[in-house]
């Protein structure tokens, strides 16, 4: 230590405030508080119990200045202020954090406030709730939310527009919005679900309940039994997600546990947060230079993360759980500053504390280490036991994992939680196909179209679907094809998927995740032709629509049953058709080349299977179509001719033979049948002449 350095250190004042520590080029490098300059500083040079984190900081120290304050709560401020303005390498910073989204509710001169997701935040414009762990975290929560509530999602001048136009999108048609553009919604019921969403985002779901019960009672007494079922079925749904959540303890406690895993100057913090006595998220924290010591990188960090909450107003806990203890000088000025600007007392009680008084909330503690250890291996991609490269599993798993305080979701959000789920084995594999084919989610949803006709007549298209890996009959569609009687598959394609995308504008039949059709490249421009015009149409944000891919069938393929051994005695050997090179073809939209699956097999085989199920579910149609077509008439087989048409034509002409020598004037005289019917009548019969 130079003298210089030295003098300065024994002048240093006993007062409260900030010490500034800078290196031999004039960096500032350290910014920290102190109840007492003199004597925090002073600990730094001692050389008693510094550990080799604090002998490498103190080594770059060329000079240190001091700031004194009134008090402690000016030297937390201060501290906070200077960190932000230098931005020292060896204080901890949050700049991690800058990229996770939070959701917002945003303020409207509509009078109608939105929910959106949003990367940044600024006072005064709306609620914040966040940060959440991903974005989809946050897509799914806003989800939830408005299949609940129906609050708006677009832009003012989306709203605007569809108040001009009087016509609501798309989002009220699916019964996600309650439509407040064209007058649809009261504004002060519009008010009640904000503050129900404000409540069922904090966590505070218990109470919620309560108050919509209260409001149910209410419109039963006074014979307002439409407004009472409305409120029972969001009752229903707020204890669906209830269920969903992890219970920790009975009592209705709001707690943050913070826990932490270190190594090689590297450091993992997760905050396990519970509401209302459950668990209902965790934030995840990674530093790749962790030069103070455990403790002192724990309370920096509570520091900051409290300091960033109290911006943006989120929900403060009733207690703050921490696995080593924490100095009282640095719990004080944290206390301080809490409660200035929340008018909140919170507690930071130590895991040895909790153990020692019996607490039988220890356990967060353990739980919250148990996440930040693994999360710590799997951002270095090592396993934490052995050190090797692994797929690492969380320790704890809560039901959404959102990265916010009371954040709800109806599906497992966190993806490694995801692959972990007992209800689901196929969700791995679903994981990996996200992966590969760089999907925005998991596609728990995939739905594939495939076309069957011969020569134009008695043409049909299927929808078979997966969901989360297993087929759903129950959302299998058959669709008639109506507009071609010629041989033109691009057009039949054309119809059922125009037809597809109306059954998701009029709420019959949601968007699946990814949509995949049979035919390779050409039947996947025209998906991407039926897909466009449907956002353009509905105006559906991008995100919102589902991953479009298509499915080219090999000259070598065998089929899915086949390899899957259903059909062995039709192979025509025993090689794998994926090492044969008889595995479809999968393209993506904007893309020149397939889609290479690498050692993926599963993953193209499920695929594969789907495909093939969707062929063996439009054969079937189309037999069925065929066989009723040759028992009544070809006339069922033309576009605008149903059993009532086919009866006016029969009563009228007398016959087929009759029908087909008739002008397409004749044709439109009769009863029920316009032009275009009639044109199709007279077009289906001469063509065939």
């Amino acid at each position: 230590m130079n003298e210089d350095l030295l003098s300065k250190i024994k002048g240093i004042s006993g007062s409260p405030g900030v010490y500034i520590m800078k290196n031999i080029n004039g960096e500032v490098i350290y910014v920290g508080k102190a109840k007492n300059l003199k004597k925090r500083v002073s600990q730094y040079f001692s050389g008693k119990n510094s550990g080799v984190k604090t002998e490498h900081l103190v080594s770059k120290i060329n000079d240190i200045e001091t700031i004194i304050s009134g008090n402690e709560l000016e030297a937390f401020l201060l501290e906070n202020t200077l960190i932000k303005q230098y931005k020292p390498k060896y204080n901890i910073s949050l700049k991690d954090d800058k990229s996770y989204p939070y959701i917002k509710i945003a303020d409207s001169k509509t009078g109608f406030p939105y929910i959106i997701k949003t990367r940044s935040f600024k006072k005064g414009d709306g609620l914040y709730f966040g940060p959440y762990s991903s974005a989809f975290a946050v897509n799914e929560t806003i989800k939830t939310v408005n299949r609940i509530f129906k609050m708006r999602t677009c832009t003012d001048n989306k709203f605007n527009s569809c108040a001009a136009k009087k016509k609501p999108c798309l989002y009220y048609q699916i019964k996600r919005c309650s439509g407040p553009c064209c007058g649809f919604a009261d504004i002060n019921a519009y008010k009640k679900s904000i503050e129900g969403i404000t409540m069922l985002l904090e966590g505070k779901n218990r109470q919620l309940i309560r108050d919509m019960k209260q409001s149910m009672d209410n419109r039963v007494k006074e014979l307002n039994f439409e407004a009472a079922i409305k409120l029972r079925d969001k009752i229903n749904a707020i204890i669906k997600i209830n269920e969903k959540q992890a219970v920790v303890f009975n009592e209705e406690k709001d707690i943050d546990a913070a826990g932490f895993y270190s190594q090689n100057d590297k450091i993992d913090i997760t905050v396990l947060i519970i509401r209302n006595g459950r668990v209902t998220g965790t934030k995840n924290f990674f530093f790749k230079n962790a030069y103070l010591n455990d403790a002192e990188m724990l309370s920096a960090f509570l520091d900051r993360y409290y300091v960033k909450n109290l911006e943006i107003n989120a929900d403060i806990p009733d207690e703050i759980y921490v696995s080593v203890i924490i100095d009282e000088e640095n719990k004080k000025s944290l206390y301080g500053y809490i409660k200035k600007y929340s008018g909140k007392k919170v507690k930071i009680v130590d895991s040895e504390s909790l153990k020692r008084n019996k607490n039988r909330y220890d356990t967060v503690i353990q739980m919250a280490s148990e996440n930040a250890k693994k999360n710590f291996f799997e951002k270095n991609g090592e396993d934490s036991e052995t050190g090797n490269a692994s797929d690492a599993k969380p320790a704890y798993k809560t039901e959404e994992n959102a990265g916010s305080a009371g954040a709800v979701n109806d599906r497992d959000i966190n993806k490694r939680h995801y692959i972990n789920s007992k209800d689901n084995a196929n969700s791995k594999k679903l994981l990996i196909l996200k992966d590969i084919l760089r999907l925005n989610k998991i596609p728990e949803i995939i739905e594939c179209f495939d076309i069957s006709n011969i020569s134009g007549t008695y043409a049909v298209a299927s929808k078979a679907v997966l969901k989360n890996g297993e087929k759903d009959t129950s959302l299998y569609r058959r669709y008639r094809i109506q507009t071609k009687n010629t041989p033109d598959d691009y057009a039949m394609m054309y119809e059922a998927l125009s037809r597809r995308f109306k059954g998701a504008a009029s709420g019959k039949d949601p968007l699946p995740d990814v949509i995949m059709v049979d035919g390779g490249k050409g039947q996947l421009n025209v998906l991407v032709k039926a897909a466009k015009e449907f956002t353009e149409s509905e105006n559906i944000k991008k995100e919102d629509m589902p991953a479009l891919i298509a499915i080219a069938k090999s000259k070598d393929a065998y089929t899915y049953n086949n390899y899957a051994g259903h059909n062995h005695n039709n192979l025509k050997s025993k090689t794998d058709p994926y090492e044969k090179g008889g595995i479809d073809k999968i393209y993506l939209p904007n893309r020149k080349n397939e889609v290479n699956f690498g050692k993926n097999k599963e993953q193209i085989l499920m695929l594969m299977g789907l495909r093939d199920e969707a062929h063996r579910f439009a054969v079937s149609y189309f037999s069925k179509i065929k066989a009723k077509s040759l028992i009544t008439s070809d006339l069922l087989n033309i576009g605008g001719v149903g059993k009532k048409i086919y009866g006016n034509l029969i009563k009228e002409l007398g016959s087929v033979e009759s029908i087909k020598k008739c002008s397409i004037e004749e044709l439109s005289a009769i009863e029920g049948v316009n032009k275009t019917t009639a044109k199709n009548i007279y077009d289906y019969f001469h063509s065939n002449f």
